[in-house]
């Protein structure tokens, strides 16, 4: 059931993506970053700002991205996070597939002018070591791009706390494009009809969206009920330091003994 949940989810993730509008720059309608992110007059309507600027201009943060499948009482899940401290020019990136049997498949730290790549297969681990002056920021960044244009409808429903400040709470749903897709958007045997498709979106006093989430709940022909999500977290903005990882001096000797 692992790797079928797993290869649903890459499908699910390629064809959805694609039908929500995602590939475009996360900028919107939104003000300019050079214009000082500053929050639009009319808070009913959503606007994104310009994230690279923002986020270059805060000097670090961390970026959660995932995407997860739900089928069968089952759920799969690929998660990409990463912590970028510019002014250090440090950054560490996590990728995990998780399932019934969890497993991280590699961590990247860069910092000094060198990547370091911890690699885990049925619980051994590698090392990779290469010059790499620059950190992941842009990977970071486009991890979360989406082209807010296609739910610039999206209704301020409230504010809330996110990450310890105050944001204002869009939510787009239309279930008119949703209602009837094709069984390799889930993965499952027969047509799923759609009977929810939201999208949340949390927004701060500088324009920067924060959360963006969109879920996709059906059913099958059967009556399995299945969904997909997918979410995009920035947290830390001003105060993310990036630390040596506990594996770095195992990697640093493996290098050594290999250079021998």
């Amino acid at each position: 059931m692992t790797t079928r949940l797993l290869t649903v989810l890459v499908v699910s993730l390629i064809v959805l993506a694609g039908c929500l509008g995602g590939g475009g720059p996360a900028t919107g309608d939104g003000v300019d970053a050079d214009d000082g992110g500053a929050a639009p007059a009319d808070r009913d309507d959503l606007s994104v700002a310009a994230t690279d600027g923002l986020l270059r201009d805060a000097g670090s943060f961390t970026a959660t991205w995932s995407y997860s499948t739900t089928e069968a009482g089952e759920t799969a899940t690929i998660t990409n996070a990463y912590q970028v401290d510019l002014r250090t020019n440090r950054s560490l990136e996590t990728f995990t597939m998780s399932g019934p049997e969890a497993r991280t498949d590699f961590e990247t730290f860069v910092a000094d002018g060198s990547a370091y790549t911890r690699y885990e297969t049925d619980g051994e681990a590698f090392y990779q070591v290469r010059p790499q002056d620059d950190t992941s920021f842009q990977s970071a960044v486009d991890r979360g791009t989406l082209s807010y244009e296609s739910v610039d409808d999206a209704q301020l429903v409230g504010t809330e706390t996110f990450d310890g400040v105050t944001v204002d709470r869009y939510e787009y749903s239309d279930l008119s494009t949703w209602r009837q897709i094709g069984a390799g958007a889930f993965g499952s045997g027969g047509n799923v009809t759609v009977t929810d498709f939201t999208v949340v979106i949390l927004v701060d006093s500088n324009g920067l969206a924060r959360q963006t989430a969109w879920t996709l709940t059906g059913e099958t022909d059967d009556g399995e009920t299945v969904s997909v999500e997918w979410r995009y977290e920035i947290t830390g903005v001003g105060s993310t330091d990036v630390l040596d990882p506990d594996w770095l001096d195992e990697a640093r000797a493996q290098q050594s003994n290999g250079s021998r």
